[in-house]
Order: structure tokens, then C-alpha cells, then sequence
């Protein structure tokens, strides 16, 4: 019994490793980093450089809590579904880029560089929670409220194991917030 579990476990680890070789890209990514203060930012991308790397995403991430949609205070309580409490529960991963991913095409509105107050919603993430475009989101990041509205959707492939985000504001720097 023991011999056949043992088997059981190598035939699965195989099939698994397999399914999701396949499943990857070629040029997915094969390194993440994370957690790199602004400090420390044109070193890293230094070290990159001198070790032959030339084309990697970099992203800011921001801890951001949604707290209000259109003025109305949002709690998991709020919600029917019990996937949108649980998203609301929580902190999001949020980003800037003034240019759009190109890995993320917009399925709604327009996403226009440089727009303050604007932010691109990833477009599961709006289904689930009811959003709209025009819809107003306030969010909590490390104590600074930000209050934006929705100018576009995005389609994200959660699978490309590129760097991906719920929300995205479509301007080079977000002011005033804690981010890595």
C-alpha cells in the first residue's frame, strides 16, 4: 500500500510539473521580485542591466483597501455573493504605469496616460463586485484615502505570469502613498 501511494505521488508530481509547462508561455518569467523600497530601485535596475537582463516589467505595488463605492461605505456584509465579501475583506495589490500593459488589452472605456483620478479595473474583478464604468472607488492605502473613478475595464490573463493587478491608476507616479 505504501509502495503504491509512494508511485501514486511521483505519476502526480510529473503530470502536474507537465500540465503547467504547457500551460506557461514560452517567454513567461521565470524570476519574480518583490518588495524592492523606491530607494533601492536604481541600483536593482543597475544590477539587472549589468547582469544582461534587458526586458523584465516593473511595476510599483501599492497595499490599497477599497472602502467606498460611489460614497457608500463597503464592508463583506455588503455584498451578496460571498466571493465579493471576501475580495472586499482585503487588501488589494494596486499599481500605476503611465502607458497601458500590453499584456492587458482595455474590453471598455480608454485607458488615457496621464489622467489624474482615473483607474482601470480588471474586468472579473468589476463582474464580481458590480462596477461600472464612472463608477467612483475610494481606497485605503496605509492611511491615505484616494478617491478615483473607473475609466476603463481590462481583460487579464491570470495565467501569463506577468505581473498582474486588480486596479490600475493610468499616471507615472501615485503621490503620498507607501509603495514597493
Amino acid at each position: 500500500l505504501g509502495l503504491l501511494a509512494l508511485v501514486l505521488l511521483v505519476l502526480l508530481r510529473t503530470d502536474l510539473i507537465s500540465g503547467w509547462r504547457q500551460a506557461s508561455p514560452p517567454d513567461a518569467p521565470n524570476r519574480f521580485v518583490i518588495n524592492v523600497m523606491p530607494e533601492q530601485s536604481q541600483a536593482f535596475r543597475q544590477a539587472l542591466a549589468d547582469g544582461g537582463v534587458a526586458r523584465y516589467d516593473w511595476y510599483p505595488m501599492v497595499r490599497g483597501r477599497l472602502i467606498a463605492v460611489n460614497g457608500k461605505p463597503v464592508d463583506p456584509g455588503s455584498y451578496a455573493d460571498e466571493h465579493a465579501g471576501q475580495l472586499v475583506a482585503r487588501e488589494f495589490n494596486l499599481s500605476n504605469s503611465l502607458e497601458q500593459p500590453a499584456h492587458n488589452p482595455i474590453v471598455a472605456g480608454r485607458w488615457t496616460p496621464g489622467e489624474e483620478g482615473a483607474v482601470s479595473v480588471e474586468e472579473g474583478l468589476a463582474k464580481t463586485l458590480g462596477l461600472h464604468l464612472g463608477d467612483r472607488l475610494r481606497f485605503d492605502m496605509g492611511g491615505v484615502q484616494n478617491e478615483t473613478r473607473i475609466t476603463s475595464l481590462r481583460k487579464v490573463d491570470w495565467g501569463s505570469m506577468r505581473a498582474n493587478f486588480f486596479v490600475m491608476y493610468p499616471v507615472a507616479a501615485l503621490r503620498d502613498v507607501p509603495l514597493t
